[in-house]
Protein backbone atom coordinates (compact mmCIF):
# COMPACT_ATOMS: atom_id res chain seq x y z
CA UNK A 1 0.00 0.00 0.00
CA UNK A 2 1.36 3.26 -0.85
CA UNK A 3 1.60 5.82 1.53
CA UNK A 4 -1.47 8.23 -0.71
CA UNK A 5 -3.19 5.05 -0.75
CA UNK A 6 -3.31 4.80 2.47
CA UNK A 7 -4.06 8.47 3.68
CA UNK A 8 -7.21 8.36 1.29
CA UNK A 9 -8.18 4.56 2.69
CA UNK A 10 -7.69 6.52 6.35
CA UNK A 11 -9.08 9.77 4.79
CA UNK A 12 -6.57 11.85 6.77
CA UNK A 13 -7.94 14.76 5.08
CA UNK A 14 -10.91 15.00 7.53
CA UNK A 15 -8.63 14.75 10.26
CA UNK A 16 -8.51 18.68 10.77
CA UNK A 17 -12.29 19.10 10.63
CA UNK A 18 -12.23 16.58 13.13
CA UNK A 19 -10.34 18.49 15.70
CA UNK A 20 -11.66 21.84 15.53
CA UNK A 21 -14.01 21.09 17.77
CA UNK A 22 -11.82 19.90 20.52
CA UNK A 23 -9.56 22.50 20.23
CA UNK A 24 -12.26 25.00 20.64
CA UNK A 25 -12.61 23.10 24.46
CA UNK A 26 -8.99 23.05 25.37
CA UNK A 27 -9.89 27.21 24.84
CA UNK A 28 -13.07 27.16 26.39
CA UNK A 29 -11.45 25.46 29.94
CA UNK A 30 -8.85 28.16 29.66
CA UNK A 31 -11.46 31.10 28.67
CA UNK A 32 -13.72 29.49 31.14
CA UNK A 33 -12.60 27.69 33.91
CA UNK A 34 -8.93 29.81 33.50
CA UNK A 35 -7.01 25.92 33.38
CA UNK A 36 -4.66 23.83 31.12
CA UNK A 37 -3.30 20.55 31.43
CA UNK A 38 -0.91 19.76 29.05
CA UNK A 39 -0.24 15.59 29.37
CA UNK A 40 -3.71 14.62 29.49
CA UNK A 41 -4.71 17.09 26.48
CA UNK A 42 -1.82 15.57 24.38
CA UNK A 43 -2.99 12.09 24.69
CA UNK A 44 -6.08 12.84 24.23
CA UNK A 45 -5.40 14.72 20.50
CA UNK A 46 -2.94 11.30 19.82
CA UNK A 47 -5.72 8.99 20.48
CA UNK A 48 -8.75 11.32 18.91
CA UNK A 49 -6.27 11.66 16.01
CA UNK A 50 -6.46 7.75 16.45
CA UNK A 51 -9.75 6.92 16.41
CA UNK A 52 -11.23 9.07 13.86
CA UNK A 53 -8.46 7.58 11.78
CA UNK A 54 -9.55 4.32 12.24
CA UNK A 55 -13.12 4.73 11.85
CA UNK A 56 -12.49 6.22 8.27
CA UNK A 57 -10.65 3.03 7.23
CA UNK A 58 -13.36 1.08 9.28
CA UNK A 59 -16.30 2.45 7.36
CA UNK A 60 -14.09 1.98 3.76
CA UNK A 61 -13.86 -1.82 5.51
CA UNK A 62 -17.46 -2.19 6.28
CA UNK A 63 -18.92 -0.51 3.19
CA UNK A 64 -16.51 -3.04 1.14
CA UNK A 65 -17.43 -6.32 2.99
CA UNK A 66 -21.47 -5.51 3.44
CA UNK A 67 -22.50 -3.90 -0.04
CA UNK A 68 -25.11 -4.78 -2.15
CA UNK A 69 -24.91 -2.33 -4.79
CA UNK A 70 -22.08 -4.57 -7.55
CA UNK A 71 -21.83 -0.35 -8.97
CA UNK A 72 -21.34 1.12 -5.32
CA UNK A 73 -18.70 -1.70 -4.57
CA UNK A 74 -17.07 -0.99 -7.42
CA UNK A 75 -15.92 2.45 -6.37
CA UNK A 76 -15.20 1.50 -2.60
CA UNK A 77 -11.34 2.13 -1.86
CA UNK A 78 -10.63 -1.27 -1.05
CA UNK A 79 -12.02 -2.67 -4.88
CA UNK A 80 -10.39 0.62 -6.57
CA UNK A 81 -6.95 0.11 -4.93
CA UNK A 82 -6.38 -3.34 -4.64
CA UNK A 83 -5.88 -2.84 -1.03
CA UNK A 84 -6.27 -6.52 0.66
CA UNK A 85 -8.88 -6.92 3.12
CA UNK A 86 -6.11 -8.43 5.80
CA UNK A 87 -4.14 -5.43 5.59
CA UNK A 88 -7.04 -3.12 5.78
CA UNK A 89 -8.02 -5.35 9.06
CA UNK A 90 -4.73 -4.79 10.17
CA UNK A 91 -4.59 -1.27 9.99
CA UNK A 92 -7.61 -0.64 11.77
CA UNK A 93 -6.53 -2.61 15.01
CA UNK A 94 -3.40 -0.70 15.06
CA UNK A 95 -5.48 2.33 15.50
CA UNK A 96 -8.14 0.88 17.89
CA UNK A 97 -4.83 -0.31 19.94
CA UNK A 98 -3.48 3.17 20.36
CA UNK A 99 -6.23 4.38 21.21
CA UNK A 100 -7.47 2.12 23.83
CA UNK A 101 -3.78 1.76 24.96
CA UNK A 102 -3.98 6.43 25.22
CA UNK A 103 -7.44 6.11 26.90
CA UNK A 104 -5.81 4.33 29.64
CA UNK A 105 -3.00 6.71 30.33
CA UNK A 106 -5.85 9.78 29.87
CA UNK A 107 -7.67 7.85 32.72
CA UNK A 108 -5.11 7.68 35.17
CA UNK A 109 -4.19 10.98 34.78
CA UNK A 110 -7.30 12.25 35.15
CA UNK A 111 -10.76 10.42 36.96
CA UNK A 112 -12.90 7.38 36.33
CA UNK A 113 -15.61 9.78 35.11
CA UNK A 114 -14.52 9.61 31.89
CA UNK A 115 -14.58 6.00 31.20
CA UNK A 116 -18.60 6.19 30.50
CA UNK A 117 -18.11 8.70 27.81
CA UNK A 118 -14.94 7.19 26.28
CA UNK A 119 -16.17 3.56 26.72
CA UNK A 120 -19.83 4.49 24.83
CA UNK A 121 -17.50 6.64 22.03
CA UNK A 122 -15.17 3.78 21.85
CA UNK A 123 -18.23 1.47 21.27
CA UNK A 124 -19.98 3.46 18.71
CA UNK A 125 -16.71 3.90 16.62
CA UNK A 126 -17.15 -0.10 15.75
CA UNK A 127 -20.78 -0.83 15.92
CA UNK A 128 -21.30 2.15 13.90
CA UNK A 129 -20.74 0.06 10.78
CA UNK A 130 -20.12 -3.49 12.32
CA UNK A 131 -22.21 -6.03 12.69
CA UNK A 132 -25.99 -7.56 11.57
CA UNK A 133 -27.26 -4.10 13.47
CA UNK A 134 -24.89 -1.84 12.37
CA UNK A 135 -25.93 1.88 13.67
CA UNK A 136 -25.45 3.24 9.89
CA UNK A 137 -28.23 0.89 8.66
CA UNK A 138 -30.88 2.50 10.98
CA UNK A 139 -31.65 6.55 11.37
CA UNK A 140 -29.25 6.94 14.01
CA UNK A 141 -25.69 8.18 12.43
CA UNK A 142 -26.64 11.78 12.56
CA UNK A 143 -27.48 11.54 16.32
CA UNK A 144 -24.12 9.41 16.95
CA UNK A 145 -22.04 11.89 14.92
CA UNK A 146 -23.39 14.83 16.91
CA UNK A 147 -22.57 12.89 20.31
CA UNK A 148 -19.13 11.51 19.22
CA UNK A 149 -17.66 14.14 17.25
CA UNK A 150 -19.52 17.23 18.00
CA UNK A 151 -20.18 17.43 21.64
CA UNK A 152 -18.50 14.78 23.62
CA UNK A 153 -14.95 15.82 21.59
CA UNK A 154 -15.77 19.62 22.85
CA UNK A 155 -16.69 18.24 26.38
CA UNK A 156 -14.12 15.53 26.77
CA UNK A 157 -11.11 18.73 25.61
CA UNK A 158 -12.60 20.99 28.20
CA UNK A 159 -13.34 17.98 31.28
CA UNK A 160 -9.43 17.34 30.57
CA UNK A 161 -8.23 20.35 31.66
CA UNK A 162 -10.69 21.32 34.30
CA UNK A 163 -11.25 17.81 35.60
CA UNK A 164 -9.76 18.93 39.19
CA UNK A 165 -12.66 21.31 39.78
CA UNK A 166 -14.87 18.66 41.05
CA UNK A 167 -18.26 19.28 38.44
CA UNK A 168 -18.15 15.96 37.07
CA UNK A 169 -16.09 13.26 39.44
CA UNK A 170 -15.99 10.27 40.62
CA UNK A 171 -14.41 9.22 44.22
CA UNK A 172 -14.47 6.54 46.91
CA UNK A 173 -14.53 6.98 50.73
CA UNK A 174 -12.96 4.56 53.24
CA UNK A 175 -15.45 2.19 52.62
CA UNK A 176 -15.16 2.00 48.53
CA UNK A 177 -18.46 3.69 48.71
CA UNK A 178 -18.25 5.40 45.23
CA UNK A 179 -19.90 9.11 45.00
CA UNK A 180 -20.41 10.68 40.86
CA UNK A 181 -20.61 14.24 41.38
CA UNK A 182 -22.69 16.19 39.13
CA UNK A 183 -22.41 20.09 39.11
CA UNK A 184 -25.07 21.33 36.72
CA UNK A 185 -24.49 24.81 37.29
CA UNK A 186 -20.92 23.73 35.58
CA UNK A 187 -21.87 21.50 33.34
CA UNK A 188 -25.41 23.50 31.39
CA UNK A 189 -22.84 26.46 30.60
CA UNK A 190 -20.65 23.69 28.51
CA UNK A 191 -23.67 21.95 27.43
CA UNK A 192 -24.94 24.62 25.73
CA UNK A 193 -21.57 25.38 24.09
CA UNK A 194 -21.10 21.99 23.57
CA UNK A 195 -25.00 22.12 22.10
CA UNK A 196 -23.38 24.30 19.01
CA UNK A 197 -20.84 21.55 17.83
CA UNK A 198 -23.59 18.80 18.01
CA UNK A 199 -25.69 20.60 15.33
CA UNK A 200 -22.29 20.80 13.24
CA UNK A 201 -21.55 17.36 13.43
CA UNK A 202 -24.94 16.40 13.11
CA UNK A 203 -25.71 18.23 10.01
CA UNK A 204 -22.57 16.60 8.28
CA UNK A 205 -23.93 13.61 8.64
CA UNK A 206 -27.24 14.57 7.75
CA UNK A 207 -26.44 16.41 4.75
CA UNK A 208 -24.19 13.37 3.38
CA UNK A 209 -27.71 10.66 3.91
CA UNK A 210 -29.79 13.18 1.99
CA UNK A 211 -27.21 12.83 -0.75
CA UNK A 212 -26.89 9.41 -0.40
CA UNK A 213 -30.53 8.59 0.09
CA UNK A 214 -31.11 6.60 -3.36
CA UNK A 215 -27.46 4.78 -2.99
CA UNK A 216 -28.69 3.74 0.67
CA UNK A 217 -32.06 2.62 -0.12
CA UNK A 218 -30.33 0.05 -2.26
CA UNK A 219 -27.76 -1.40 0.10
CA UNK A 220 -30.58 -1.50 2.42
CA UNK A 221 -29.59 1.37 4.83
CA UNK A 222 -32.55 3.41 5.81
CA UNK A 223 -31.54 6.63 7.54
CA UNK A 224 -33.14 9.22 8.84
CA UNK A 225 -33.79 10.94 5.48
CA UNK A 226 -35.36 7.92 4.44
CA UNK A 227 -38.27 8.31 7.18
CA UNK A 228 -38.30 12.32 7.50
CA UNK A 229 -38.26 12.14 3.31
CA UNK A 230 -36.29 15.11 1.42
CA UNK A 231 -38.75 17.92 1.92
CA UNK A 232 -38.83 17.65 5.76
CA UNK A 233 -34.85 16.46 6.35
CA UNK A 234 -33.87 20.33 4.68
CA UNK A 235 -36.39 22.02 7.11
CA UNK A 236 -34.69 20.43 10.28
CA UNK A 237 -31.02 20.94 8.63
CA UNK A 238 -31.99 24.59 7.97
CA UNK A 239 -33.69 24.86 11.49
CA UNK A 240 -30.60 23.58 13.56
CA UNK A 241 -28.05 25.90 12.29
CA UNK A 242 -30.68 28.93 13.10
CA UNK A 243 -30.36 27.01 17.08
CA UNK A 244 -26.55 27.36 16.65
CA UNK A 245 -26.76 30.57 15.96
CA UNK A 246 -29.32 31.29 18.99
CA UNK A 247 -26.82 29.20 20.74
CA UNK A 248 -23.92 31.66 20.22
CA UNK A 249 -26.36 34.60 21.34
CA UNK A 250 -27.38 33.21 24.74
CA UNK A 251 -24.03 32.03 25.20
CA UNK A 252 -22.74 35.60 25.12
CA UNK A 253 -25.82 36.94 27.13
CA UNK A 254 -25.04 34.52 29.96
CA UNK A 255 -21.30 35.61 29.90
CA UNK A 256 -20.12 31.73 29.03
CA UNK A 257 -18.63 33.28 25.61
CA UNK A 258 -16.74 36.54 25.27
CA UNK A 259 -18.45 39.33 23.81
CA UNK A 260 -15.76 38.65 20.94
CA UNK A 261 -17.96 35.70 20.06
CA UNK A 262 -20.44 37.76 18.88
CA UNK A 263 -17.99 38.00 16.22
CA UNK A 264 -18.87 34.54 14.83
CA UNK A 265 -21.85 36.05 13.42
CA UNK A 266 -19.83 37.63 10.56
CA UNK A 267 -19.18 33.90 9.12
CA UNK A 268 -23.31 34.05 9.14
CA UNK A 269 -23.42 34.95 5.45
CA UNK A 270 -21.61 32.67 4.14
CA UNK A 271 -22.83 30.39 5.74
CA UNK A 272 -26.30 30.98 4.81
CA UNK A 273 -25.61 31.25 0.88
CA UNK A 274 -24.25 27.74 1.61
CA UNK A 275 -27.56 26.59 3.38
CA UNK A 276 -28.81 28.31 0.24
CA UNK A 277 -26.85 26.22 -2.39
CA UNK A 278 -27.18 22.91 -0.86
CA UNK A 279 -31.13 23.65 -0.16
CA UNK A 280 -31.40 24.07 -4.13
CA UNK A 281 -29.72 20.74 -5.01
CA UNK A 282 -28.37 17.46 -2.70
CA UNK A 283 -25.37 16.58 -4.25
CA UNK A 284 -22.11 14.75 -2.89
CA UNK A 285 -19.97 16.14 -5.60
CA UNK A 286 -21.55 19.26 -5.65
CA UNK A 287 -22.67 20.87 -2.55
CA UNK A 288 -22.06 18.04 0.60
CA UNK A 289 -18.61 19.66 0.57
CA UNK A 290 -20.45 22.75 1.59
CA UNK A 291 -21.50 21.39 4.99
CA UNK A 292 -17.92 20.91 5.47
CA UNK A 293 -17.15 24.21 5.28
CA UNK A 294 -19.67 24.99 7.51
CA UNK A 295 -18.59 23.07 10.41
CA UNK A 296 -14.69 24.34 9.80
CA UNK A 297 -15.87 28.13 9.75
CA UNK A 298 -18.42 27.57 12.66
CA UNK A 299 -15.78 25.93 14.61
CA UNK A 300 -12.76 27.89 13.52
CA UNK A 301 -14.43 31.15 14.55
CA UNK A 302 -15.37 29.55 17.98
CA UNK A 303 -11.85 28.64 18.67
CA UNK A 304 -10.80 32.43 17.20
CA UNK A 305 -12.99 34.18 19.33
CA UNK A 306 -12.42 32.59 22.80
CA UNK A 307 -8.72 32.61 22.29
CA UNK A 308 -9.57 36.63 21.63
CA UNK A 309 -11.67 36.40 25.00
CA UNK A 310 -8.86 34.69 26.32
CA UNK A 311 -5.52 37.36 25.18
CA UNK A 312 -8.36 40.77 26.11
CA UNK A 313 -10.15 39.47 29.57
Amino acid sequence: MTLKTFFNFTRIQTLPAALLSPIAGCLFALWYFKSFHFWPTFFFFIGLASINLFVSAWNNLMDYQKALDPEYKKWNIIVAKSINPKLALKICLSFLVVDVIVGLVVLFMTNLAVLPIGGLCFLIAIFYTYGPFAFSRFPLGELLAGLCEGFFGFFLAVYLNSYDKGYFFISFDKNWLMTWTWDFKILLPILLVGLMCFVQNFNIMFSDNICDLDQDIRNERYTLPYYLKIPLSLKIFTGLYLFAGLCILLAVCLKILPIWSLLMLIISVRVISNIQKFRAKQSKSETFHLQINNLMLFNASLAITLLLGIIFR
